[in-house]
């Protein structure tokens, strides 16, 4: 007994030495701290395509005065960013947002004490998808209800009113908390170096486990990997169904590079072998894919396309003059160089593509694209050109969508170039787009949210358990029955 209890207090010696809080003193000063706060004032009346959206010139000013100076007291960074945040969730922007210093966001990743959980956050509560230290100490599917006394339906709301938004979009900050849970966790909640997770099992017994923090280099090293690396890009046939199924996990064109993926190649490999096997029905599962290239979203949709069809009406910009050269300024000079060829003042302070635009045309559906029926299967991290693929096909009537409504928001999002301002107080780095772009069509949910589903769905606490996709699993179920 003696000997276990020194190896335990050598352990937490170890654990002690390795890993930290990051969070830090309060040694950044107000002064200072009012400098960046101007800094993004300045940045965000001057180059963003759409500040004013949810709030008035002067009542983002008004905001943003109250929030300066509301820091009357030394700081540590994350509370500065509480303060940011409360500027930027009222411009209402994703692309809008404040990047943590590199120093800081590497110590976040490599020496933090985090809770080594992976989480799902469902409609009818938390659960438990994987434990991140390589061992399984609570069942998996198993809903949360407590962590160190305090009930996970409070943690989760304090993370997701961490995460800017498109408008008043949900479902985008509760996968990102899904995805950063330890990291926001160690950053807003606390820092101890264990946590008593209070749970209830898929067979409904409840219990309490004692789960160590551990350090992202430390997860790293200890995570059971689950198997061989998939391409970004796949798709599987289901001959019972007739249905070809594509999983896109990115519409990001230097991440298929990377992979060695050709978009046009595989899309139309794909549909070689659908007119091959006479497949039936087609679904392409968006779910968790983004991409900032909105010409992949216009080559997905033509491989599905019937008649020809046009991915946007418009693209704005206010800034299309470089602004003085600043130290703390980082600008988009390609972007600034052919801007002024580009854009055609359009009044109010912006200025516009003009309608002969590449960008705005009409474009046709790919040779011997997909005539059968299709789904689209979309979550909360389904954004940008992804998103803009789940808004052409429902607002054509091309496919029906299935899941959660999606992270961009449907009526306009912004992306392309940006500025990077980078807090001379705090290091913070505030990225600032230039361009907005308004979708063609028109969506039929609230004006600040995303592109709605036609059929909601969400995965069930059994398939977190089980680990199987419950999700795919239903669709190919009402597939078969439709048929």
């Amino acid at each position: 007994m003696v000997r276990w209890i020194g190896i335990l207090f050598a352990t937490c010696l170890v654990i002690a030495a390795s890993a930290q809080s990051v969070v830090g003193d309060r040694h950044l000063y107000p002064e200072r701290l009012h400098t960046d706060i101007e800094m993004l004032r300045n940045a965000l009346h001057e180059a963003h395509p759409d500040p004013y959206r949810y709030h008035t010139r002067s009542e983002l000013d008004a905001l943003i005065d109250a929030v300066r100076d509301s820091i009357t007291v030394p700081m540590d960074i994350v509370e500065f960013q509480r303060k940011v945040s409360t500027v930027l969730k009222a411009v209402g922007d994703s692309h809008c947002y404040a990047e943590w210093p590199p120093e800081f966001a590497a110590r976040l990743r490599s020496v933090a004490w985090l809770l080594p959980l992976q989480i799902r956050i469902l409609p009818d509560g938390v659960y438990i998808e994987e434990e991140l230290k390589g061992f399984r100490s609570i069942p998996l599917g198993s809903r949360l209800e407590k962590i160190n006394g305090r009930p996970i339906d409070e943690i989760v709301s304090t993370l997701a009113a961490t995460v800017v938004t498109d408008g008043a979009n949900q479902t985008y900050a509760f996968r990102v908390v899904e995805r950063e849970f330890p990291q926001l966790y160690h950053l807003y909640i606390e820092q101890p170096g264990s946590f008593l997770v209070s749970y209830r099992t898929p067979e409904k017994e409840y219990g309490n486990q004692v789960i160590f923090a551990m350090t992202g280099a430390e997860i790293q090293q200890t995570r059971k990997p689950n198997g061989a690396s998939l391409l970004p890009w796949g798709s599987t046939w289901d001959p019972e169904r007739s249905v070809v199924w594509i999983t896109m996990r990115t519409l990001d064109v230097d991440s298929l590079g990377r992979a060695g993926q050709r978009p046009d190649r595989f899309l139309q490999g794909v549909l070689a072998e659908a007119k091959r096997n006479k497949a039936r029905t087609m679904v392409i599962d968006l779910r968790g894919a983004d991409g900032g290239e909105l010409a992949m979203a216009e080559l997905v949709f033509a491989s599905i396309a019937k008649t020809p069809f046009r991915l946007l009406n418009d693209m704005i910009v206010r800034s299309v003059s470089p602004p003085e050269t600043r130290p703390a300024y980082q600008v988009p000079s390609d972007f600034y160089a052919s801007a002024n060829a580009r854009f055609l003042v359009g009044g109010q302070g912006v200025y516009r593509v003009p309608v002969s635009d590449d960008r705005l045309a009409e474009h046709l559906p790919m040779d011997r694209a997909f005539q059968g029926k299709v789904y689209i299967l979309c979550d909360g991290r389904t954004r940008d050109a992804a998103a803009y693929v789940v808004m052409v096909a429902r607002r054509q009537r091309r496919a029906r969508i299935v899941g959660e409504e999606t992270g961009t928001n449907a009526f306009g999002s912004t992306g392309g170039a940006e500025w990077i301002v980078t807090g001379t107080g705090s290091g913070m780095r505030f990225h600032i787009p230039l361009l907005k772009y308004v979708p063609a069509g028109r969506g039929e949910g609230p004006m600040d949210r995303g592109e709605q589903p036609n059929h909601p769905a969400y995965q069930v606490p059994d398939g977190l358990a089980r680990g199987y996709d419950s999700i795919r699993a239903s669709l190919l179920e009402l597939i078969s029955e439709l048929e």
